[in-house]
């Protein structure tokens, strides 16, 4: 019972994890495309960016806590292949953006100034970086 238990509440983690993400990264995709129509965004939602840079930060971190409880829990650290392999190296790199984006937007932050003019084309990345993990672990995971 208790297995039960710790598997539901990882999954329960790890899917909130990435239902956070995903809000992040199509609110992120939406002040973008904002911008991209009719110039510069106004700056109520240009203010956005760096909370959806947090959002997906707490995601991304849910996702691997969970990720690796899952994996010890319930696979008992054990080889899953080489597509388990590749899903966590797109996770790694993704975590790495994410960690320099929030990074990044922190300096900006103390330093009073916006954020460089190239950090929205980094967050670009992330979606990709999402949607080739996500496949993988459907691949993994079926």
């Amino acid at each position: 019972m208790i297995e039960l238990t710790i598997n539901f509440v990882l999954k329960f983690i790890h899917i909130l994890g990435l239902m956070l993400g995903a809000a992040a990264g199509f609110g992120a995709m939406a002040v973008a495309r904002q911008a991209r129509r009719g110039g510069q965004p106004s700056p109520d939602l240009l203010s956005l960016r760096p909370h959806f840079a947090k959002m997906s930060l707490a995601a991304i971190v849910l996702i691997w806590l969970s990720g690796l409880g899952l994996w010890l829990f319930r696979y008992d650290l054990s080889n899953l292949g080489p597509a388990y392999s590749l899903k966590l190296f797109a996770a790694l790199v993704l975590l790495g953006v994410i960690v320099a984006i929030a990074r990044i937007n922190s300096r900006a932050a103390k330093a009073g100034t916006p954020p460089p003019a190239w950090l929205p084309r980094l967050g670009m990345v992330t979606s990709a970086l999402m949607l080739i993990a996500m496949a993988l672990g459907v691949w993994v995971f079926i």
